[in-house]
């Protein structure tokens, strides 16, 4: 007489925890990486959309100098055009405007009294402020069906990714 025996196969199956917790760490597939890379062209293009939107107001060129002054504080014209990555002279024609509307205020150099830097007003400020709020409560809007641990572990999750491929597209 023949007598079966049925062992348990010691490979996991799907739904098992022992496979959850194979693919939880294992390095991704090239399959999962151009799945990330297709969401993260539709991010992008969204973004480029958005700003070709914008470029198309006349008040881009100084919306951007105003931002980036904003964020880093006062600087002369010359280092402004460096970091808005804009010629000086277009630099220069925003910032006249943006002085005469009161966003923008002149002071002298500290390092060099000969020189002048310019900084954010506190009108310049609440423009600001005002921007980003409105952008913040878009965005909170769209992700209404999100919970605030989906919003944290993406954060984190996009601060991780763009830490970890600093450098890799020489």
């Amino acid at each position: 007489m023949s007598v079966h025996t049925h062992e348990r196969s010691s490979q996991p199956r799907a739904g098992d925890p022992a496979l959850d917790a194979q693919a939880a760490t294992a390095p991704p597939t090239i399959a999962d990486v151009r799945e990330l890379s297709d969401a993260m062209r539709a991010l992008f293009m969204q973004a480029k959309n958005r700003h070709r939107a914008m470029e198309k107001t006349s008040d881009h060129g100084r919306v951007s100098v105003l931002f980036v002054l904003s964020k880093a504080g006062p600087m002369r014209a010359s280092a402004l055009a460096k970091e808005a990555a804009l010629d000086l002279s277009t630099v220069s024609r925003h910032l006249r405007t943006l002085e005469e509307e009161g966003y923008v205020a002149r002071s002298a150099d500290p390092d060099d009294k000969r020189a002048f830097q310019v900084g954010v007003t506190e009108r310049g400020h609440d423009f600001v402020e005002q921007f980003w709020c409105e952008r913040a409560t878009a965005i909170r809007g769209a992700l209404s069906a999100w919970t605030a641990d989906d919003v944290h572990a993406l954060t984190k999750l996009l601060d991780r990714f763009v830490r970890d491929t600093e450098g890799c597209f020489k």
